[in-house]
Order: C-alpha cells, then sequence, then structure tokens
C-alpha cells in the first residue's frame, strides 16, 4: 500500500505501519491470542513500546482521533528473474528465457459500509472504555467535541470515510467516528501537505490544535488507529540476489483470516512546549516532539481462528485469462524457456464471501483485545 506520509516515525509505530503496508505483521509462527485471557498476561507479547518513558505522570485522557482502516482488496505479487548471463550466447547455445509474473487478488464482498461504521463506532467507544479500565481518567469526549480547537481540527479533516489506494489494487476505507472527519496527519499529510505546513506558521496545524486544545483542558492527548484486514498475501519477491544468479520460480502465498493491527499514541501534557509564533502574532504555538510522544503498536497480528466467510469463489475474468496468456497451477509458475525476452503473467482473483454478523463480532472482539492490551501495556510503565 501506498505510505501515509509521516517519513518519521518512531520504531513502535512503524509497526503497525509495517502491517499496514506490507502485511509484514504476519500470524504465521505467531502466538495465539487468546480472547478469553487477561489482557495484562498477553500484552508483552502482542504490544511493542516506544518513548516509553515519557508515560510518566499520565493520569487524565481524552481520545483525539479514533480512526479504524479496513481491507476491503488485497493483492501480491512475484515473479522470475534471469540472472546477468541470461540472454547471452554461450557454446552450448542461447539460454535467453521467457520470464513470468503471478499476481493474486483477495476481495472481501457481502460486508457494507454501514456495517463496517458499526463497527468503527463501537471499536472507539470501547477504546475509551479500556483505558478507563486500565486505570486512566477519561475525558468524556462530548467536552473533547465541544471545544473550539477540536471544531477547528475537524474542519481541517478529510469526509469519512474515505478509500485508500495502493499498489496492485490493494484497496482499504478509512472510517473515523459517525459524524466526524479523519484528522490524523499520517492519513490526511500526503493529500494536504503543503495547506498543513502552511498552517503551522500561525499554529493551525492538527499537531499544534491538539496541543492548544490539551493545554487548554489540562488533558494528555490519545489517538488511536486499527487496521482490521482478511487476508495475509506475501510474494516471493522479484529479483534474485544482486541479480547475479538466475530466480526459476514465482509464488504468492495467502492466508483468508481475519486480524486486527493497530497503534496507541500518548501526547503528555506535560511536554507540550509553545513559542510565540512571530512579532507580528502574539499567539503562542505548542507542539510535542514526536520522540517524546509514547506509542504503543502491535507487534504481531490479532487474529481469530473464526470462519468469517461463506465460500471463496475464483472469480479471476476472461479479460484476466486473456492477458495471462498462461495456464499453471495457480500461484507459482516456473521460468519459461525459449528466445522471447517478453514477460508472461498469471492473474488470479478470489472474492470472498463475508458472513457480516461473524465478521462484525469477530472484528470487534479483535479490535477490543488489542486496545486492552495496548492500555494495559501503558499503564503499567507509568
Amino acid at each position: 500500500m501506498k505510505n501515509l506520509s509521516s517519513k518519521k516515525i518512531n520504531k513502535a509505530s512503524s509497526l503497525f505501519f509495517c502491517a499496514f503496508m506490507a502485511g509484514c505483521a504476519s500470524t504465521d509462527m505467531a502466538s495465539t491470542y487468546d480472547a478469553n485471557g487477561s489482557a495484562v498476561s498477553q500484552a508483552d507479547t502482542f504490544i511493542g513500546a516506544d518513548s516509553e518513558k515519557h508515560m510518566k505522570d499520565v493520569k487524565k485522557v481524552g481520545v483525539l482521533s479514533c480512526n479504524v482502516m479496513f481491507g476491503m482488496t488485497t493483492s501480491a505479487s512475484a515473479s522470475t528473474s534471469g540472472g546477468f548471463r541470461a540472454g547471452n550466447t554461450r557454446a552450448i547455445g542461447t539460454v535467453s528465457r521467457s520470464d513470468v509474473k503471478v499476481s493474486v487478488t483477495y476481495t472481501a464482498q457481502g460486508i457494507e459500509e454501514r456495517d463496517l461504521q458499526r463497527i468503527a463506532d463501537r471499536a472507539c467507544d470501547d477504546a475509551e472504555k479500556q483505558l478507563s479500565n486500565a486505570g486512566f481518567q477519561l475525558v468524556s469526549h462530548d467536552i473533547i467535541k465541544a471545544n473550539s480547537h477540536y471544531k477547528n481540527i475537524q474542519a481541517g479533516g478529510r469526509a469519512s470515510p474515505f478509500e485508500y489506494k495502493g499498489d496492485g489494487g490493494t484497496r482499504y476505507l478509512v472510517l473515523a467516528r459517525s459524524g466526524e472527519a479523519v484528522t490524523d496527519s499520517r492519513y490526511i499529510g500526503a493529500s494536504k501537505g503543503l495547506a498543513q505546513s502552511f498552517k503551522s506558521v500561525s499554529g493551525e496545524s492538527t499537531a499544534q490544535l491538539e496541543a492548544q486544545m490539551m493545554k487548554e483542558l489540562n488533558i494528555s492527548g490519545v489517538n488511536i488507529n486499527l487496521l482490521v484486514d482478511f487476508a495475509e498475501l506475501q510474494g516471493d519477491g522479484h529479483k534474485s540476489w544482486a541479480g547475479l544468479s538466475n530466480k526459476d520460480n514465482a509464488k504468492v502465498s495467502s492466508k483468508v483470516e481475519l486480524a486486527v493491527t493497530g497503534d496507541l499514541r500518548f501526547q503528555p501534557v506535560g511536554n507540550i512546549k509553545c513559542a510565540r509564533a512571530s512579532l507580528m502574532n502574539p499567539a503562542d504555538v505548542c507542539s510535542i516532539l514526536p520522540h517524546h510522544q509514547p506509542v504503543f503498536a502491535a507487534k504481531q497480528a490479532i487474529a481469530s481462528p473464526a470462519k468469517f466467510y461463506s465460500s471463496i469463489d475464483n472469480v479471476t475474468t476472461t479479460s484476466d485469462k486473456v492477458t495471462s496468456g498462461v495456464t499453471k497451477t495457480l500461484g507459482m509458475l516456473s521460468a519459461l524457456g525459449g528466445v522471447s525476452s517478453s514477460v508472461a503473467r498469471d492473474i488470479t482473483r478470489y472474492q470472498v464471501n463475508v458472513l457480516p454478523d461473524v465478521y462484525q463480532a469477530e472484528a470487534f472482539t479483535l479490535s477490543s483485545g488489542f486496545m486492552g492490551m495496548a492500555a494495559a501495556k501503558a499503564a503499567a510503565v507509568r
């Protein structure tokens, strides 16, 4: 998937973005999440932390943003690759080859936008409960919404839901709570980077408005991001090491499973620094340095064994087959001998027919589990 801007995110936060962008929070060879187990006992296994030393004295908190991202289409590809001698003529004859590329796509079908909104609203409400259960003093979201700085943040956000497209047809929907906009700079930064940079001069960027609101309400801010995905695909790469040797096989592995990753970021009110914007502008501009913001992120996907779909159908189209021009074992091809330098393709598409009730129940269980563990770990390091 595309990068969500924010190039310099800290280590724990990058764990979530790795999962989000590349599916690297693999469930293979990973610990099994126990939905009936204690959040405290499982937190160290599933949750990583960064800059946690700044959690000291974080007591009174308010949720400044809560976003839930849902995987709708996921894809992966792999290809063969000739080494640096491929295509040369040797004494024994030609070694030219025709390489192949494998592409596999899974799409979720049967889950409606209104279903996803219900999950997002319920997950965000539950996230506040988990923070409270962990021992944080929670400021009501109604108080947050009534603040003038929050209203300005919302006015500069992106309408929810919006579609986020990545490479190879990968597609996600990003949702905030009902009636609210998506305001996290990692989502809106790519399209509003220039506008945000101009706003920062006057202290009106999202981060600065959040800092001003936290100072005014005397609270530490919390930003929540959750990713609900339904399939893990992984290609075995596109090139041989240094391009020196041939890569004669291409394979895409897949696993259909409902899983949640995410991150929980704190902005300690005690770490806010303010300065006058300019001699002409007497208003203070406030912010918190990124490495002074503790982040608690999923180290691995929190997955469910429940079957959340009725069937998985092969929906490869006629045009896909024509484009492919080859018929081999699904997801794996070998380089073809010959004298052509062209690349043949094998395209396969699957449709995962979702059972909405099961999907909603499991997605909420997993998101609640993540938040419970992240909140417990955050509370434990104070």
